[in-house]
């Protein structure tokens, strides 16, 4: 292959549409519906998150789909035509079934590309770890590394992506199925809020519930102080339509750690469907899973 690589990134890694287009990298959209409407993911250019949750808010129930096959099928040709790696860094196969269909829909370019290099890695992260770990992906590229070296990075590196999120409500967890009913009304009533967490095989799990917006805010940062590399270099705080208490997180984190870089990115419709508006996440290099 000629030519620098083709880094493909899809819409939930979360990413500010700034961002993505300083990168210089393929990015691929994830559908959604909402009030009726069918639309794309793309990085809140046509659609902003705010209006997202807004909708949530005012009673809209928001479905997603995966990525179609022929929007990979078309990323994946361009590659091949103009003679360039492509590498897809995906989002959690314990999520969605898109990094199935990119599986299959390079087998069946390859057909008609033989000669095509095709890599796709499963990242085993969503929503802003993913964006942590394509972020760091895109100016290893940018510094000149090759296919073969990003690809072997991405895949020692991957578990040492932390994600931590903590949900303003139960709601979400409730019409997703992962607490009954009568768990979710008496955690209203007790003020629970869940912290998740990304697992080894890249599905979101309940880590601990704590009572009280405040102390769930501040086990992010405790957390983060168990499992970050010190010192910490670049870290993500992510919020769904939350930004005063993700600006809490951030002065806290800027207190505690003095990270060489904090993005401050909001969570898009893939995550933010299932999770509701509220949720306040932090995503940092550490312990392996």
């Amino acid at each position: 292959m000629t030519g620098r690589p083709m880094l493909i990134v899809d819409s939930c890694s979360d990413l500010t549409a700034e961002i993505v287009d300083s990168l210089d990298i393929h990015e691929i959209h994830f559908p959604f519906t909402i009030a009726g409407v069918d639309r794309e993911d793309d990085f809140g250019r046509t659609f902003p998150h705010a209006s997202f949750y807004q909708a949530m808010r005012d009673g809209s129930e928001p479905t997603t789909a995966q990525i179609p096959r022929t929007t990979f099928a078309e990323a994946f040709r361009l590659a091949a035509t103009e003679g360039r790696t492509a590498i897809y860094l995906g989002f959690s196969s314990g999520l969605s079934g898109t990094f199935d269909s990119a599986f299959l829909t390079r087998q069946s370019v390859l057909e008609e590309f033989p000669d095509a290099d095709i890599r796709i890695l499963d990242t085993l992260s969503a929503s802003i770890a993913e964006g942590l770990i394509v972020y760091e992906a895109a100016r290893m590229l940018a510094a000149g590394a090759s296919a073969d070296e990003l690809v072997a990075w991405a895949e020692a590196n991957r578990m040492r992506v932390n994600g931590f999120f903590t949900l303003d409500n139960l709601e979400s967890l409730k019409r997703g199925g992962r607490i009954s009913d009568a768990a979710a009304a008496a955690g209203a009533m007790l003020d629970i809020k869940p912290i998740l967490l990304l697992d080894r095989e890249g599905k979101l799990t309940l880590k601990r519930s704590v009572r009280g917006r405040k102390k769930s805010l501040s086990a992010l940062i405790d957390i983060m102080a168990e499992r970050a590399e010190q010192p910490v270099g670049t870290m993500i705080v992510g919020h769904a339509d939350a930004p005063e208490d993700a600006e809490k997180v951030r002065a806290m984190v800027e207190e505690r750690f003095s990270p060489a870089e904090i993005l401050m990115l909001e969570i898009g419709p893939v995550i933010g469907a299932h999770v509701g508006p509220g949720m306040v996440a932090v995503s940092f290099w550490g312990a392996e899973r």
